[in-house]
């Protein structure tokens, strides 16, 4: 193994819990750690009380300067420990991946946890799968105390559609994947200059050459933490534009310049940014978002996804999509000031402007689904109304008449006597 002068190794016999099975593939676990000795423990933890144990468990201390190098010693040689000075999460990852031995690599940041049985159930849908080069699970968003938020992230995607479901934004999380080792050799490193997005740069890649499977199984926690460089709108849409950039050239000046892939990676990551912005409720620079992704993909104006994820805008991640806390009067208020400031703003192309009955029936539509979520029946039912006025087609649509009809006063009375009804006829 090839360490540089400026990193330091100890712990290196590692506690031999392999089983004897030889058919049995080698999972090699890397835990990049930067100053998060508190959640240190219960990553390293989690590993280790993995149903299948043929693993190995790499924590790389990226220059901590906190209790990270005790709390790592109180593994023994359960764990190889490696400290480096401090270069950031990419080259962190790359130290860890040049360490291993294994089959198989994970990538599980310091806060984040394995469930129980995330390895064997991977490991295995693996061997079932022998032509899958790696696979991917769902997850849960827990707080910084390790309680469970409200939100799960589960999905899976046909391998051949994968790559361009990322194109529009990353919806995996490092400790979601687990991936033969030819795949890191054949597209890494991982890029040192990103500061963030660094992993779905890697996805981008491995995805577009190999054969990567899904599970909707949730099989890790991950942890939000206050002041995250997540939680940094800004930051994070200029490492985003650099991904893009990277992968698919220049960003276009409008809708009829560039590549539909061009114009759809750069129109999401402005809408995923707007969306952030709104988290911290920050609408001047959300809206600046929103208009230009109406610029270069005004095609998003025609989404309901577009305008369900900014009805709920300002629900931190962990709480997306929990209706018991989300503030629809003012989400309402806010989502359809952006969307009359934006037909009314002379920067708007005409080819975005003729989305404009559109785009008010799609936000009409999202903003009743959210508020009949919410058990704002009055304020869904307005909404839908709207949609239906805004455009009549829609009145054959069993997204809006479905929650319309439900919101109706009086319907809980009909639903019973309808019951009753069918209990005679039984």
């Amino acid at each position: 193994m090839n360490v540089s002068t400026n990193q330091i190794e100890i712990g290196s016999e590692i506690q031999d819990a392999r089983s004897a099975s030889s058919e049995m593939l080698m999972a090699s676990i890397i835990i990049p750690n930067y100053n998060h000795g508190r959640y240190l423990s219960d990553a390293v933890q989690s590993v280790l009380n993995q149903a299948y144990r043929n693993f190995e468990v790499i924590v790389i201390d990226d220059g901590s300067t906190d209790n990270s190098r005790e709390v790592a010693a109180q593994f023994g040689n359960q764990i190889r420990y490696i400290w480096q000075e401090n270069q950031g999460l990419s080259a962190a990852r790359n130290t860890g991946i040049r360490a291993t031995t294994g089959d198989l690599i994970g990538l599980l940041d310091a806060d984040d946890i394995y469930e129980p049985h995330f390895l064997s159930t991977l490991v295995f849908s693996l061997q079932a799968n022998p032509t899958a080069d790696g696979i991917y699970c769902g997850y849960r968003f827990v707080d910084d105390q390790n309680k469970p938020l409200p939100q799960i992230e589960s999905r899976s995607i046909p391998s051949e559609q994968l790559h361009k479901a990322l194109v529009g934004g990353n919806f995996l999380v490092p400790e979601s994947m687990l991936v033969r080792r030819h795949c890191y050799e054949a597209v890494g490193p991982f890029d040192e200059s990103l500061r963030a997005c660094e992993d779905w740069d890697i996805w981008l890649k491995i995805t577009e050459q190999f054969n990567i499977i899904g599970t909707r199984q949730v099989l890790t926690r991950h942890r939000i933490l206050p002041g995250s460089m997540s939680s940094d709108p800004i930051r994070m849409l200029t490492n985003r534009l650099t991904v893009i950039r990277q992968h698919f050239g220049p960003e276009p000046k409008n809708a009829k310049a560039g590549t539909s892939t061009q114009r759809q990676a750069y129109g999401r990551a402005y809408l995923t940014t707007a969306v952030e912005y709104l988290q911290y409720h920050d609408e001047a620079q959300a809206y600046e978002c929103l208009q230009k992704m109406a610029v270069i993909a005004p095609e998003l104006l025609t989404e309901l996804e577009t305008f369900y994820e900014l009805g709920c805008g300002d629900q931190p991640k962990g709480s997306r999509g929990q209706f018991t806390t989300l503030n629809t009067l003012r989400s309402t208020a806010i989502l359809l000031d952006m969307l009359n400031k934006l037909f009314a703003d002379p920067r708007l192309p005409a080819e975005a402007k003729i989305h404009k009955q559109q785009a008010f029936v799609q936000a009409y539509l999202a903003l009743g689904l959210l508020n009949y979520g919410a058990r704002q029946f009055k304020e869904a039912r307005q909404m839908l109304l709207n949609a239906a006025a805004t455009d009549p087609t829609y009145l054959l649509d069993r997204r809006l008449m479905s929650p319309l009809i439900k919101s109706l006063p009086g319907t809980g009375v009909l639903r019973q006597l309808g019951l009753k009804q069918q209990r005679t006829v039984d």
